[in-house]
């Protein structure tokens, strides 16, 4: 049984609480965004098979896209060879999924 509290770390996400004490992984990228991996519900993952969703905001906290990867060993995968706050790191993380927000994606704001 994996411990995500320390594969969160190997794969370069820091923990970080928010303002209800929810412990969530970030990991800081160029151009002042920033990505957090919680659970389905928004909570601290717990399991390596749950699924995760992925949030990418910028520096004064707007939401700009989002993603998921159906399991911890899947985001392993994505982040397996690429530097942790790399710009190919963070296009793996957006392609994982389309699910959610997917008019985002081809917007002039957001190419």
């Amino acid at each position: 049984m994996l411990d995500l509290a320390n594969e969160f770390p190997q794969l370069g996400f820091m923990e970080e609480a928010d303002e209800d004490d929810i412990i969530m992984y970030v990991m800081d990228f160029p151009d002042d965004v920033y990505v957090t991996v919680t659970d389905d519900n928004g909570k601290t993952p717990q399991r390596a098979k749950q699924n995760l969703v992925l949030a990418c905001y910028d520096k004064d906290g707007r939401y700009l896209w989002g993603s998921e990867c159906k399991t911890f060993m899947e985001l392993q995968k994505l982040c397996e060879g690429k530097t942790a706050g790399s710009a190919e790191l963070l296009q793996a993380l957006k392609n994982a999924s389309k699910t959610l927000k997917d008019s985002e994606w081809s917007s002039p704001s957001h190419p």
